[in-house]
């Protein structure tokens, strides 16, 4: 009797344990949809309760493809958090990203955070603007425009391994290559030697960019950033812990190449020298190692990625599309010249300001297929919120406009935003109207300051390559695929054929 009496106490216990786990749900789930302040923004129910709907996608590589599906559905502003909030009308960029300290970053871009809160993730603003003084002029044009030599110098190993598959007839998977090529490039500027991964045909470094980036990207959309850290050190599963070793031996390659350059100062001019020498022009301070490690690391991380998926894309649209790659090719000969024998590549100056045609390309590589597809989130600190267009966003929000999703809204762009069409940056007027919601690189006082770097590297490396070299597909196709996890890349391989152009 008394054994039956323990049971039915167990399963009052049990019953009332299951009932009172059901109210807290379904009282979280009516106060989340309707009584939230941001319950009169539509959006998919389980993305209002829990932002492991964004981290999803990001572990998926597709956030940036869901953010569009969900506009198309919903309309200009939908809440894809608990707390979040994605817009894609151009009327937004100015209120969410020159807002100043109104308009601060969220804890977001601490989990991209590998040795000191660095230019790109640092949310504090005083650090930020003491940080963007002291790095300014090492990242001017005139200051990248010193690294040529080193530029070239990878260059030159990629135009050499061309001319043996031009001669050969080898089929070459053009994606790796640039990949590889850029990373070299990186290593010259930013760590005072090359990788050697051109050399050696692969690069591990590449493959730990890519974890870094999935693991930030993930870890940024979920609260307690700690306990994921934690748990991908710790986690039995070895995908997880492999993403965080990588980040590790991230950490260490750069690591030993800055003691190496504060032990060892030279002449050479390069990135991490500039780094090394900063100096704010108004306290006259210095970075610590410590700071430059952190530098370092992001400009290993986002340039390489940036650039090279940049520029693979470009290449396909361009490849893709024969008769808008020999308009380039004679814009190029027609501006430039031939590229004199003595000479790797051409020189940067100019270029931007005297290629319409080719910058009209560029411009709609970045538009069509930008690779930071990031949501780079803004909290609101306006004590009364702030007023975006016809909508009242409030007090504490987290809110942010992503490329990927501006680039396509057809309200900006039209019904053929989908297309890769460079004319349409070939009449005045229209680039005067939409050049102000092309913002591959951000905007405001936290716009990107490797800019000058990539746009030297796309611009030498697309004038040179085809002023030298024919590029066909190997297979034509219609469309082209970004997966990205923040930054990104063409998906698949990019197999082409090249012949060297007629003296």
């Amino acid at each position: 009797m008394a054994l039956l009496s323990f049971a039915l106490s167990l399963q009052d216990h049990a019953s009332l344990s299951i009932f009172t786990i059901s109210f807290i749900f379904v009282s979280y789930v009516f106060y989340m949809r309707y009584l939230h302040s941001l319950s009169k923004f539509p959006g998919p129910l389980l993305a209002s309760l829990t932002n492991t709907y964004k981290a999803y996608y990001v572990y998926n590589l597709t956030l940036h493809e869901k953010l569009l599906e969900l506009h198309t559905r919903y309309g200009p502003v939908v809440r894809i958090g608990p707390n979040h909030l994605h817009t894609w009308e151009g009327e937004a960029i100015a209120p969410i990203y020159k807002g100043g300290r109104n308009m601060g970053k969220t804890d977001f871009y601490n989990a991209f955070t590998a040795f000191n809160p660095n230019l790109f993730g640092g949310t504090d603003e005083g650090i930020h603007s003491l940080r963007r003084r002291q790095l300014s002029h090492g990242f001017s044009q005139v200051s990248i425009t010193k690294l040529e030599p080193l530029i070239e110098s990878q260059m030159k190993i990629l135009i050499d391994k061309l001319q043996k598959c031009a001669e050969t007839g080898e089929i070459v998977d053009l994606k790796q290559m640039l990949s590889l090529y850029v990373l070299d490039i990186l290593g010259e500027v930013a760590f005072s030697k090359s990788f050697e991964s051109q050399a050696n045909g692969h690069a591990e470094e590449l493959d730990a960019i890519n974890d870094h980036l999935l693991l930030s990207g993930v870890i940024g959309e979920l609260p307690l950033q700690d306990f994921w850290k934690t748990l991908s050190r710790l986690s039995p599963i070895p995908w997880m812990r492999r993403l965080m070793k990588s980040r590790n031996n991230l950490k260490r390659v750069c690591g030993e190449c800055v003691k190496f350059k504060i032990n060892n100062p030279s002449d050479r001019p390069d990135l991490l020298r500039s780094l090394v020498e900063a100096v704010d022009p108004q306290s006259g301070s210095r970075l610590t190692e410590q700071e430059i490690n952190s530098e370092a690391f992001a400009v290993l991380v986002a340039g390489s990625h940036s650039t090279s998926g940049t520029l693979t894309l470009l290449f396909w649209h361009l490849v893709q599309n024969p008769e808008i790659m020999n308009r380039v090719y004679e814009e190029i000969q027609a501006v430039l010249g031939p590229l004199p024998g003595d000479r790797t590549a051409y020189p940067i100056t100019g270029i931007e300001a005297s290629l319409g045609y080719t910058m009209a390309c560029v411009r709609e590589n970045f538009r069509l297929n930008p690779v930071f597809t990031m949501p780079l989130w803004r909290r609101v600190g306006h004590a009364g919120g702030v007023q975006i267009g016809e909508h009242h966003i409030p007090h504490d929000t987290s809110i942010c406009i992503s490329n990927y999703v501006l680039h396509h809204n057809p309200s900006i762009w039209g019904n053929d935003h989908d297309t890769y069409n460079p004319t349409r940056w070939l009449d005045e007027k229209y680039q005067s109207e939409k050049s102000r919601f092309l913002i591959p690189f951000s905007i405001g006082h936290r716009m990107c300051i490797g800019k000058n770097l990539a746009m030297t590297n796309i611009l030498k490396t697309v004038t040179t390559l085809l002023s030298l070299f024919e590029i066909e597909p190997v297979d034509k196709k219609q469309g082209v695929a970004v997966r990205s996890s923040g930054i990104g890349e063409m998906e698949g391989d990019f197999a082409v054929r090249v012949r060297m152009r007629a003296s």
